[in-house]
């Protein structure tokens, strides 16, 4: 299993183990059976094969009503931890992430702006806002467990708490194209000193204007397009 790096990862592996659990323990009775009838009544053994006919609602009964608390049980329960899953903080940070073939464009509210990356703080909860430009996509980190759409025309969304430091993959999980399988991307989870510091970085946004002028300049466009250049190109 992949490390538990979210507040919502022991709650998804509880109930798989759970229902794996549930589910060997059947399939282990049914396979019991199954050679416990082919060893006695196989052909030439000596076992009775009078047909006989017995009915007892009782046993019918049993069969039957405890299966069916299991299943309401095992319903409820998923059902509290989806409804958690569904309901974020009041003091979540919304981060906004749109998906699009083949990357993921994430921004921050305070207009930082990463792609295919993703910087959290660790012990705080983070809200996903996520639309898609194209076709459906899928948020999912494996280490948070929990997954999500992301439709074309809606907004949906993706909540969860990092509780583990650490660079954790981030892929898309529905398939959306020749290049779904290069849809992928990583979240670092960041203690306090080190969150502070990357948000530091950033503090003072270059502007727009500012970088396409040294775009131009770095990439050697000013020597045929500057005004003032020896070569007068368009």
């Amino acid at each position: 299993m992949p490390v538990q790096a979210s507040n919502l990862a022991p709650e998804v592996d509880r109930r798989f183990f759970v229902l794996v659990a549930l589910c060997g323990a059947v399939t282990f009775l049914v396979m019991a059976l199954i050679i416990f009838f082919g060893i006695r009544y196989r052909r030439g053994s000596k076992a009775s094969r009078a047909g006989k006919k017995m009915s007892s609602l009782r046993w019918e009964t049993t069969w039957t009503v405890i299966p069916l608390f299991i299943f309401i049980g095992i319903f409820f329960w998923a059902a509290k931890t989806y409804f958690y899953m569904l309901t974020p903080p009041a003091d979540a940070t919304e981060v906004y992430v749109v998906a699009k073939q083949w990357m993921w464009k994430i921004q921050h509210r305070d207009g930082r702006r990463e792609i295919n990356e993703l910087h959290l703080p660790i012990g705080h909860a983070v809200k996903l806002v996520m639309p898609s430009e194209d076709v459906i996509h899928d948020f999912f980190v494996p280490a948070f467990r929990p997954k999500q759409d992301l439709v074309p025309g809606r907004y949906t969304t993706l909540w969860f708490k990092p509780t583990k430091q650490g660079k954790f993959h981030l892929f898309c999980s529905q398939y959306c194209g020749t290049g779904h399988a290069t849809m992928d991307g990583w979240i670092y989870v960041l203690g306090p000193e080190d969150y502070a510091r990357w948000l530091a970085q950033g503090s003072e946004p270059v502007p727009l204007i500012a970088r396409g002028e040294r775009a131009f300049h770095t990439l050697g466009c000013s020597g045929c397009h500057a005004e003032h250049s020896t070569i007068h190109a368009p």
